[in-house]
């Protein structure tokens, strides 16, 4: 008797690891997984089913011989396939939770590339703007896409491991790899239309860049001539002249920028700063004056 219930014992000790493995389960298994290969979810999904498996195949009872002792598996046996379930279900929740963010985060990055690209017009500002975005593009570009891949890996993973892909899901699936068709199309499409412009735009870009320069000097020489140096003006009122200069610096001094960023990316020369073969003078200390009741 006693030996019969030890190589029982011994046959199914392999359930003290899955105990072992109930037990020390919550919520931080998972979000410690957040963003982890795709194997080790598979690795999870598949050692769970297969458990779960294994505890369903185990004798509810055990008879011994002579029928002098009963040894009953079932409330165990019962407990571990109710937790098995639900660890189960709590990691299809989190994979699908996993897609929807990062599908819905991706989507919103993508389609604010393609709607920049689908603005070119002949409007340089608008160029340059989308020129910035195109180069953005394609430096995350990678990363986009690996991204991507993670994403349509996850919904795959349900598909094929939970034998579930809602209409919810396949949805989502389908509207991410739209988006992604369409943000390399139009990309594409963004690349062809620059390069086709680049030998207007790049003279044009030149010219506004002198122009802000020129624009930047000129508001230096007038914080640093005429009433701004009569020391017999009206203090505030000169104050007050001099932050709008100094607003007015610093917009044209942003503006310069984005054209620059714009001129590096039709020129590739993405160390050139206007600023360097042009140098113009930091603000006077004057036209730096913050007078807090002004407006």
């Amino acid at each position: 008797m006693l030996r019969e219930v030890k190589e029982f014992c011994k046959e199914h000790h392999w359930m003290t690891g899955i105990h072992e493995f109930l037990q020390a389960w919550g919520p931080q298994k998972l979000e410690s997984m957040r963003g982890c290969p795709i194997k080790d979810y598979i690795m999870l999904v598949s050692h769970v089913s297969m458990w779960q498996t294994r505890v369903s195949n185990v004798p509810k009872k055990l008879i011994t011989k002579g029928r002098l002792l009963l040894l009953s598996c079932h409330h165990i046996q019962a407990e571990m396939e109710s937790k098995l379930d639900s660890i189960r279900k709590d990691i299809l929740t989190h994979l699908q939770n996993e897609c929807w963010t990062r599908s819905q985060q991706l989507i919103t990055e993508l389609t604010d590339f393609t709607e920049a690209f689908q603005t070119i017009n002949s409007d340089i500002h608008t160029i340059a703007r989308c020129s910035q975005k195109l180069n953005k593009a394609n430096k995350q570009y990678a990363e986009l896409e690996k991204r991507m891949e993670y994403i349509r890996a996850l919904h795959e993973l349900i598909r094929n491991h939970f034998s579930l892909f809602s209409a919810e899901n396949e949805a989502l699936d389908v509207s991410l790899l739209d988006v992604w068709e369409a943000f390399q199309f139009e990309k594409s499409q963004a690349s062809e239309i620059l390069l086709s412009k680049q030998n207007s735009i790049v003279p044009k870009l030149q010219q506004l860049i002198a122009a802000a320069l020129a624009e930047l000097e000129g508001l230096i020489e007038k914080a640093l001539s005429g009433p701004f140096m009569d020391p017999a003006q009206e203090q505030r009122s000169m104050e007050c002249q001099l932050i709008s200069l100094e607003r007015q610096f610093h917009n044209t001094a942003s503006h310069l920028s984005e054209l620059h960023h714009a001129y590096a990316t039709f020129t590739g020369t993405e160390d050139s700063h206007p600023l360097h073969h042009h140098p113009v003078r930091d603000p006077p200390t004057e036209i730096r004056v913050l007078c807090p009741e002004c407006p």
